[in-house]
């Protein structure tokens, strides 16, 4: 967020929902979700301070729509113009929350559509991964004193000029966190195709337990370090204007999913939340740069100015004296613009060479009260070395330790992380 999102001052109480792909995938699935809108709204949290509830849906496009559009926009162009990718994947939103409105107004209630650029939802002019800075609080208003129900498209925003942005990946509940935000709503649920946040991905981890509970910054790092529930930039939202988040079942819709909140006395009764595995991960190294102050700003600037996030970064000293290798992690979409930015600049910092690991994968340990358990590490260290799994990478901080390993091994990793620590 590049400036403080301003409250609405809405007079009505506001629920907050929003529903991934998955749960808008086909009509059936959309008369599912309008149902229990239907309900949502027949609910009366505001009734002590005599207010109106009010829904604000966030709708995300149906099924695989983006994936869809993605593939029109390749056919067209090798490398499409991301002004205009924008533009083409906004359309996917467009449809799916058009439809649900339909099929609101079908059951008689007071429903409307609105595209980002309708309610007022404005972002920085980056293409692809914009962020969110501003919400037109008169649009808001206006809107949830005409309607009962506002159907608002996700992923989307637009620039002060006009131009449509995409939010990236997880863009969805960035959108819902950020709205939940402007008209402090009451909860923000992010509706999906599983029960709640679990210790680990069952789908990987049969072991894996359903967490009743769960704090920001332990779903943070989960996000950060591959579960794929929620989306960080969305938690940590959510954390900066306190909104109370619950993600839910659309398919079990009386189930009461996780709540996220700000996870007082946590590490009193649970220390070690859960274990997360990416295996979307590519590790680069560029070789023989010389040691001396400034030359790892120069890199970081680079990568940052083409919008490359990097995680962990380990440098070693070179067999020849003076000399480093700078090791860092991307993210594997953006492991072929990472090395093109490194080879445009290798000359000018005098390296050798760039060089590229693809079969990689982060297994990490997440936890509010890891920082103040001993033996955590050691534990860890002993399961791989006795199950023969190289460690290639570490790194800590106060929630998480996190080993990179090779690939083929992230699930044994995973798992055994998991039994060590998880199902106890």
């Amino acid at each position: 967020m590049n400036k403080e999102i301003k409250k609405a001052a809405t007079p009505h109480t506001v629920s907050v929902l929003k529903f991934g792909g998955t749960s808008v995938k086909n009509q059936a699935r959309i008369q599912h979700v309008a149902e229990i809108v239907r309900d949502r709204l027949a609910e009366d949290p505001g009734k002590a301070e005599k207010k109106a509830h009010k829904i604000l849906v966030v709708v995300s496009a149906m099924g695989d729509t983006t994936d869809y559009l993605l593939k029109l926009g390749a056919q067209c162009a090798k490398t499409p113009d991301k002004r205009e990718l924008d533009s083409l994947l906004s359309t996917g939103e467009q449809i799916s929350i058009t439809l649900l409105a339909m099929t609101l107004k079908e059951m008689g209630l007071k429903a409307r559509s609105f595209t980002a650029a309708q309610i007022g939802i404005f972002t920085e002019s980056v293409h692809s991964k914009a962020r969110i800075v501003d919400i037109n609080n008169d649009n808001l208003n206006k809107a949830l004193a005409e309607n009962d129900i506002l159907v608002v498209a996700g992923f989307q925003g637009i620039t002060a000029d006009g131009d449509i942005t995409t939010l990236g990946r997880g863009g969805s509940d960035t959108t819902a966190c950020a709205l939940a935000a402007a008209t402090d709503a009451v909860i923000c649920d992010i509706y999906t195709d599983v029960d709640g946040i679990y210790t680990a991905d069952p789908n990987i981890i049969k072991a894996a337990k359903l967490l009743n509970r769960v704090s920001y910054g332990e779903v943070i790092e989960m996000a950060r370090l591959g579960a794929q529930v929620l989306h960080p930039r969305a938690v940590e939202l959510a954390r900066q204007y306190k909104v109370r988040m619950r993600v839910r079942n659309t398919f079990k819709p009386d189930h009461e999913g996780t709540i996220i909140d700000g996870g007082e006395d946590m590490e009193i009764y649970r220390s070690i939340s859960g274990v997360a595995v990416d295996k979307d991960q590519a590790c680069v190294t560029i070789m023989s740069v010389p040691d001396i102050p400034g030359i790892a700003g120069q890199i970081m600037q680079a990568l940052a100015d083409n919008n490359i996030v990097i995680d962990m970064i380990m440098q070693a000293f070179h067999q020849t004296a003076g000399l480093n290798n700078i090791t860092f992690t991307v993210h594997s979409t953006d492991l072929d613009q990472t090395i093109k930015t490194l080879e445009s600049i290798k000359g000018d910092l005098s390296a050798s060479s760039v060089i590229a690991d693809k079969d990689i994968a982060k297994v990490s340990l997440i936890g509010a009260g890891l920082a103040g358990q001993s033996g955590i590490a050691a534990t860890v260290f002993k399961a791989f070395g006795g199950a023969g799994i190289n460690i290639k990478m570490i790194a800590t901080s106060e929630m998480k330790l996190t080993c990179v390993v090779s690939g083929k091994d992230a699930d044994k990793a995973g798992k055994l992380m998991h039994s060590s620590f998880g199902e106890g």
